[in-house]
């Protein structure tokens, strides 16, 4: 078996329509009821809206804007918490996350990483019992006006060591991401779906097709509803969907919608792959929507190598035993009638 792995407290604080998420929503705990520490953006004069729990800030072009967080320690004993940079992505399927990663879509021109640094010594932070302090970051804004939205987050996380032995151990991680928009001085962008290419894959170990999207544009999308088919060309025809709501896609980000084929292995020929997505602008709500229609092939060589390394169906013992036993069975009455027959003459 392998190791349990739980978090403690997994609490996003990103852009409150994107996320989903608010201030101290715990989405998992192990033994209590809040994680070590917390975080609270202590917001400057540039933020847009101060009802905000993220950082949603308007800055002149080329100006240094810091920010900064208050970290507290709720425990009766020291503690350690990694900071770190991340750079919005959309993962696949939707929903929004974070990466310190930066070889991110090639529309992004400029990652959060690349304009902003945490102050010296502050990527580890060492508290004490009942310890506050206030980090700080600093953010270099592009001399021309950028368009559109920045986006990233302050992310923080505390490592905890693994409880029990072997395979039974549990570890547990507290985290928090803080999100941080940067508001361009041309902050008024359509976001703009584009269809990027269809490939075999691996998801979550069964052969699928991934229909790979990009928003090329730096607005995010809301309120995203996918539906999406790949059908097989041919007299054995096959339908394969992939439907989500209530999603979102960052700005200047890939979006892969996998369509599974679960214990099915995926079969060369020509299929057509079939898109429909809607959403809203992020800055203005106005609903939108994308439609793709593309024709693609299946090489022999491809579908061979996915379906190889794809998880195989579970056997079921139990259901074996049973017909094993119902022919075994079968055979005894048979025999049994025969002799009788035998008998009778």
């Amino acid at each position: 078996m392998k190791n349990i792995v739980k978090y403690g407290a997994l609490i996003f604080l990103g852009l409150g329509c994107l996320m989903g998420h608010g201030l101290g929503k715990v989405q998992a705990t192990v033994d209590q009821q809040r994680a070590d520490f917390e975080v609270e953006p202590i917001l400057p004069d540039q933020q847009v809206d101060d009802s905000l729990n993220y950082f949603d800030l308007k800055c002149a072009p080329g100006s240094d804007q810091r920010i900064k967080i208050r970290i507290q320690n709720f425990t009766d004993h020291a503690i350690t918490v990694h900071a770190q940079l991340r750079n919005a992505f959309t993962q696949a399927g939707g929903g929004i996350d974070f990466t310190p990663k930066t070889n991110l879509d090639k529309s992004l021109k400029i990652p959060f990483t690349k304009i902003a640094q945490l102050k010296k010594g502050e990527d580890v932070i060492h508290l004490a019992p009942q310890a506050t302090t206030v980090l700080e970051t600093n953010i270099k804004l592009p001399q021309n006006k950028y368009r559109g939205l920045i986006y990233g987050s302050w992310h923080f996380i505390e490592y905890l060591h693994a409880s029990g032995n072997g395979a039974s151990a549990i570890s547990s991680n507290y985290s928090y991401s803080v999100g941080v928009a940067l508001r361009g001085a041309h902050y008024k962008v359509y976001p703009e779906l584009k269809y990027s290419s269809v490939k075999p894959l691996l998801y979550n170990k069964h052969p699928a097709i991934g229909i790979h999207l990009r928003n090329i544009e730096s607005m995010a999308i809301s309120k995203v509803a996918i539906d999406a088919a790949i059908v097989k060309k041919g007299i054995f025809s096959s339908k394969y969907t992939y439907k989500t709501t209530n999603t979102n896609v960052a700005p200047n980000s890939q979006l892969t919608l996998p369509i599974s084929w679960a214990y099915d292995k995926l079969s060369p020929g020509t299929y057509t792959a079939r898109v429909k997505v809607t959403g809203e602008n992020y800055w203005n709500k106005l609903p939108m929507t994308w439609h793709f229609n593309k024709t693609f092939t299946v090489k022999d060589r491809d579908a061979a190598v996915i379906n190889q390394q794809a998880i195989k169906k579970p056997i079921n013992k139990w259901a074996l035993v049973a017909t094993t036993s119902g022919l075994v069975m079968l055979i005894s009455v048979i025999a049994y009638l025969k002799l009788l027959k035998i008998g009778a003459a």
